[in-house]
């Protein structure tokens, strides 16, 4: 479902976001798809940042993998 949204934006940003929105699909696709790539890489930190405060965590689960399969 999508949701009409009304912000205000510098004369440079417009500019910017109405050429590339005119090569992308338009302005709204375009801020989407912005948003979007945004939220992947805040994702992309959040689990970087758990697997860093978790170092041990890729062996403990590949040990009980094998312990699991009887591979051990």
């Amino acid at each position: 479902m999508k949701e009409r949204m009304t912000f205000s934006v510098d004369a440079r940003t417009a500019e910017r976001v109405r050429r590339c929105g005119a090569e992308r699909g338009g302005a709204s696709a375009y801020i989407e798809s912005l948003v979007q790539q945004d939220a992947l890489r805040e994702s992309v930190a959040s689990h970087a940042r758990w697997f860093a405060d978790r170092p041990a965590f890729l062996d403990d689960a590949e040990a009980e993998r094998a312990a699991a399969d009887g591979s051990v």
